[in-house]
């Protein structure tokens, strides 16, 4: 049996490319919020970490965590593979309280800055339409490995239908349990928005946020430090022996935001993204129905 008074009692689920990173780095700074020391555990997402239980999630990334009346992480896969990590959160929890917030941006941006992102970490080498035409072919090839890692490679155009993704935890969890942010009022009125946040989790709203961009679109300067630096059963092999995971994550993430420049992206086709925004429509008016918000600005025009 996990123990619930330290098991995370508050799920930022996503979407990716949304604002998630800006909103862990505003929760951290609230002195009655415990947030994972990784911001991303994917837990309930990668098949290799949920096997290993739910004791080792809770003393991997939870210790001292007892303390504080909100405990919270922050993986956008959990939105993007709803359909296996709802059920399994519901399955834990049962009738116990959680409480989720789900981050949402413009469908066609969104689906540009992620496809981007992984032009960045090496993964992706077409063009963005032609990684649009052939998205579907692709994440049918590889669903396999994609569902074993939770991964998001090549969900460009998939990522961003926001309702279908939302439908399991709508399902399973009752609507009292959700708070929605758009990335607009993560930008444009931080203060406000953190507070209409800690009202939702009971937590003192009064607190002063100080905020920063918190990822910003960027290119590594060396692609070779930068792929290097990613995979982690070779840092682990050399470095794990004499330095602590304490000390080896926080040199790590300086070292790969050292290695990143801040560079803008290529501007967006306008015919290629009125195209696409056209493929959005439905999920949109349906998102409207879900959050109450009127997003005429997102639709084709």
């Amino acid at each position: 049996m996990p123990n619930f008074d330290r098991m995370p009692n508050l799920f930022i689920i996503g979407a990716a490319k949304a604002g998630t990173t800006a909103l862990y780095d505003y929760l951290t700074q609230h002195p009655q919020v415990f947030l994972s020391r990784v911001k991303e555990p994917m837990f309930f997402s990668r098949e290799e970490h949920y096997a290993r239980g739910l004791h080792w999630y809770e003393d991997a990334y939870f210790e001292g965590a007892e303390d504080y009346p909100v405990r919270a992480e922050a993986t956008p896969h959990y939105l993007y593979w709803s359909e296996k990590v709802a059920p399994r959160i519901k399955q834990v929890y049962g009738d116990r309280p959680v409480q989720f917030i789900v981050t949402f941006r413009d469908p066609v941006s969104r689906a540009y800055s992620w496809y981007w992102n992984m032009v960045r970490e090496g993964r992706e080498e077409l063009n963005f339409d032609e990684a649009l035409r052939v998205e579907e072919s692709r994440l049918e090839q590889n669903r396999y490995e994609l569902y074993q890692l939770g991964s998001m490679v090549y969900g460009y155009s998939a990522g961003s239908r926001y309702a279908s993704l939302l439908q399991p935890y709508l399902e399973l969890f009752p609507a009292t349990s959700f708070f929605f942010v758009f990335q607009d009022d993560l930008m444009s009125r931080v203060q406000e928005t953190c507070e209409e946040i800690f009202e939702f989790l009971g937590v003192e709203s009064s607190i002063r946020i100080n905020t920063s961009n918190s990822n910003p679109a960027a290119m590594p300067r060396s692609r070779l430090l930068h792929k290097t630096l990613r995979r982690r059963f070779l840092l682990k092999e050399f470095v794990k022996p004499i330095m602590p995971s304490k000390v080896r994550r926080p040199l790590k993430k300086i070292m790969m935001q050292v290695n990143l420049k801040e560079t803008p992206y290529v501007p967006l086709d306008p015919q290629l993204a009125h195209e696409l925004r056209l493929s959005y429509r439905t999920e949109i008016e349906k998102l409207e129905k879900i959050t109450g918000r009127e997003l005429s600005s997102w639709k084709a025009g």
